[in-house]
């Protein structure tokens, strides 16, 4: 039985949409391919999300003890789990961290083996800003090698793919392959309380790349009437702190809901009640919220620096640069749409993403890619 391991950082709810596409990815692979042995081997996090389809027979999920520090998460025993599974492709998903260091090594040990490296948007320029002097370090000694190494990587967007090559990467060894949703069914989106507040949601993690800080700068401009927002999502509990202190110092208590992470029906009434989404974000190789929210008919305000313009030509949403005039516009119209409009626009969503994000046709074209591969090696 061919065996194929998916390797990442983390399962948890702070690693955000990477987590539930991660897991989304092998099970509807595993569905699409019941012959196959799929894996998915995380560094533990103590607060993994719980989606795992126990009737899988072909699909087992392992977290590894790690010791988790901000720096450099590490897990004294990963290179062994590796290598004990006897994987015939690992597919690395995620950058910067120890699984990078692990599957490099397999590669070497293995060059026989096919090895696809998704970059998830750790390789846009904001993303390599961070810590710029630490991972110029690391890529030169670790990510370099690695992505010389691997047989195919895997990018999310186009706007991913013209990263890619203008680092120097030839177009050839690059498959586009974007996330996937599951489409809610009609009936569970029938949770609009009436006579409540309009909800504007955001759903991601908390970190300053999601521009949550300019979020919250133009609500205190605009401080709309009949709305609130709800914040669900978690993050390094120093950011947390900093961002409950910005909404304090504003004084938009009253507007402004934290709800932490949310999962399952809770997740679902989050998605069910909203009226609107928000994810102004400074980075992202695809923006799985996105297209989640799209999925459950939300109308959707995010900025040019996700790979989301068809939000603007087909008038979805808004797809603004992450400035907070920009923004603040954006939210301005949106505050003063009717409530037909945004029925409109939100049915006109959950209809592109039906016919161009089905997990199930995602992971179709995934299981294409690596059995292509295998068969080669």
């Amino acid at each position: 039985m061919v065996r194929i391991l998916t390797l990442t950082d983390s399962l948890s709810e702070r690693a955000g949409g990477l987590s539930h596409a991660t897991i989304n990815l092998a099970q509807s692979a595993a569905r699409q391919w019941p012959s196959a042995e799929f894996l998915i081997v995380s560094q533990q996090d103590g607060s993994e999300i719980q989606c795992i389809d126990q009737y899988l027979p072909n699909l087992t999920v392992q977290a590894v003890p790690c010791l988790r520090n901000k720096l450099f998460p590490w897990s004294r025993g990963l290179a062994q789990t590796v290598e004990a599974l006897c994987p015939d492709l690992i597919h690395l998903r995620g950058l910067w961290r120890q699984p990078s260091l692990v599957s490099l090594h397999w590669k070497k040990s293995h060059p026989e083996k096919p090895l696809i490296v998704q970059t998830a948007g750790m390789l846009e320029p904001w993303a390599r800003s961070r810590k710029r002097w630490l991972k110029s370090v690391y890529y030169r000694i670790i990510e370099q090698q690695l992505i010389d190494n691997c047989d195919l990587i895997h990018a999310t967007s186009e706007q991913e793919v013209h990263t890619l090559q203008r680092l120097g990467i030839d177009k050839s060894r690059i498959a586009l392959v974007e996330e996937g949703v599951f489409l809610p069914p009609r009936q569970s989106m029938d949770f609009r309380p009436s006579g409540s507040p309009r909800k504007l949601l955001f759903l991601s993690r908390l970190h300053p790349v999601k521009g949550l800080e300019l979020l919250l700068e133009a609500l205190s401009m605009l401080r709309p009437r009949g709305w609130i927002c709800q914040i669900v999502g978690m993050g390094q509990p120093d950011y947390e702190l900093h961002l409950k202190q910005q909404v304090s110092h504003l004084n938009l208590g009253d507007l402004v809901h934290f709800s932490g992470p949310l999962s399952g029906e809770a997740k679902q009434r989050a998605l069910a009640e909203a009226d609107a989404f928000v994810l102004p974000s400074f980075s992202e190789s695809f923006g799985i919220a996105i297209a989640e929210a799209m999925s459950w008919g939300l109308p959707v305000i995010t900025t040019t620096s996700t790979p989301w313009p068809v939000l603007a030509d087909q008038a979805l949403g808004w797809w603004v640069p992450p400035s907070l005039n920009d923004l603040s516009e954006a939210l301005f119209d949106l505050f003063q749409s009717s409530d037909s409009r945004l029925t409109l626009m939100g049915s006109r969503s959950r209809q592109y993403i039906a016919q161009h994000y089905d997990w199930m046709v995602i992971s179709q074209r995934m299981s294409t890619i690596y059995k292509s591969l295998l068969s080669c090696a």
